[in-house]
């Protein structure tokens, strides 16, 4: 002994000391949101979807029974429905697709509960 005092030992596994992360989890979550978002939202054509719109406004215009005032509002609501039906179909079609990864368990599982969900209906058809 030298006579020296050392400061106690560390119990337990040494935690490296860095820097502080940029981003708190929440902030990282909701960065990480934002860009899927954007990156599904670039997958589908609002200009085509607003000419569809414009569409069924001449269409429904054509109509008896639909006032006039109401027809750009009715053209709406059809295509919010239309619209709230997808990510239903979405998902049958995403899990019914043949992923890549060959031998992943979970993956197995998920086609074959899509499979037996999917046996005795019609497939799913999608117009363009």
């Amino acid at each position: 002994m030298t006579g020296k005092l050392h400061p106690p030992r560390p119990v337990g596994p040494a935690v490296p000391v860095g820097p502080a992360p940029l981003l708190a989890p929440t902030q990282v979550q909701r960065l990480l949101d934002q860009v899927v978002y954007e990156q599904v939202l670039e997958c589908i054509d609002l200009d085509a979807l607003y000419k569809v719109e414009q569409s069924l406004v001449m269409h429904l215009g054509d109509l008896d029974g639909i006032a006039d005032d109401q027809i750009t509002e009715h053209a709406k609501l059809l295509i919010d429905r239309a619209l709230l039906r997808i990510p239903g179909e979405l998902r049958a079609y995403l899990s019914a697709a043949a992923w890549p990864l060959d031998g992943c368990e979970l993956c197995e599982e998920e086609a074959r509960a899509g499979s037996a969900s999917r046996e005795g209906r019609a497939p799913i058809r999608f117009h363009s």
